[in-house]
């Protein structure tokens, strides 16, 4: 189980639509924090979800967070998003609704919850609890890769061998206070698409743009994806001499690689002696990040 009551309630909530999009595959609108109208997420059109009956028409999708741990929704609970719910059947915008929760779900609570919903006039009620969630978590490295403050709420021994574990752990204790309040942002999500297709990513910035920090959750992200042996290196010799060929899942991770408050010109030319190996090096398997 992950401590997702830590998350706080924005978070938690792109969590939800991050899973909706990733793991139900679907493409969903979100919405304004305070000016929601009780759908933190929608979309129109035909949900085909695995082990489910295909439905169309407009969908919403509600979160419920709660910052109790191990607590268990309850029907009082939901009277504000029932009141809200009628209103958007009336409006002709909910045929489906999807309630996503970091509480716990028993059987007989899960079934008086839908009744409640469908009562308000919804015709299909999909809840998703805790247990589900954390599941999703588990088994899914792209997911956690893409909501990096997940690695700092679970338990790192369930999803990662022994030496990555030890490995994860020098990463997260460096970053610690950054992943606390880690912001996914667009620039995070650039470099995520570009480790995965190219194997490398420059990150170019003024001081404390945050490109350390991107750094760091790709190299975390890496150990879970890859196995990833994360080398953090200062010089460019440094990179060829750790290079083993024979172990193709290396995350080399490079800080102020071309100087580090001004550009300096005789690190760009050590680094103009080594790119005929990087190519191989990225061939093999080798995953390279760099800031400046």
């Amino acid at each position: 189980m992950y401590a997702l009551h830590t998350l706080g309630w924005n978070d938690f909530q792109r969590l939800c639509l991050t899973i909706t999009r990733e793991i139900l595959g679907q493409t969903v609108e979100s919405f304004l924090d305070s000016h929601d109208g009780g759908r933190d997420g929608a979309f129109t059109g035909t949900w085909s979800a695995t082990g489910r009956e295909s439905l169309s028409g407009p969908f919403v999708i509600q979160c419920k967070f709660t910052s109790k741990i191990n607590s268990v929704l309850r029907t009082s609970d939901l009277s504000d998003e029932v009141e809200k719910a009628k209103k958007l059947v009336k409006q002709g915008v909910c045929d489906s609704y999807v309630l996503m929760t970091n509480a716990g779900l028993s059987g007989t609570g899960d079934e008086k919850i839908k009744a409640l919903f469908k009562g308000a006039g919804i015709k299909h009620v999909a809840t998703f609890g805790s247990t589900w969630i954390s599941q999703q978590i588990l088994e899914n490295k792209r997911l956690r890769m893409l909501v990096p403050r997940l690695y700092g709420i679970g338990d790192l021994s369930q999803i990662l061998d022994e030496r990555a574990y030890v490995q994860a752990r020098t990463v997260l204790e460096s970053m610690r206070e950054d992943l606390a309040k880690v912001v996914v942002t667009a620039a995070y999500r650039k470099a995520v698409d570009a480790i995965n297709e190219y194997s490398f990513v420059l990150l170019l910035g003024e001081p404390a743009a945050g490109k350390t920090t991107i750094a760091s959750m790709l190299a975390m992200a890496a150990i879970d994806q890859w196995n990833a042996s994360t080398l953090k290196l200062d010089e460019p010799g440094k990179v060829t001499e750790h290079w083993n060929p024979d172990e193709p899942s290396q995350f080399f991770w490079l800080d102020d690689a071309f100087g580090v408050t001004q550009y300096e010109e005789f690190l760009v030319h050590r680094w103009n002696h080594i790119l005929p190996q990087i190519r191989p090096m990225l061939r093999k398997g080798a995953k390279i990040v760099m800031t400046s």
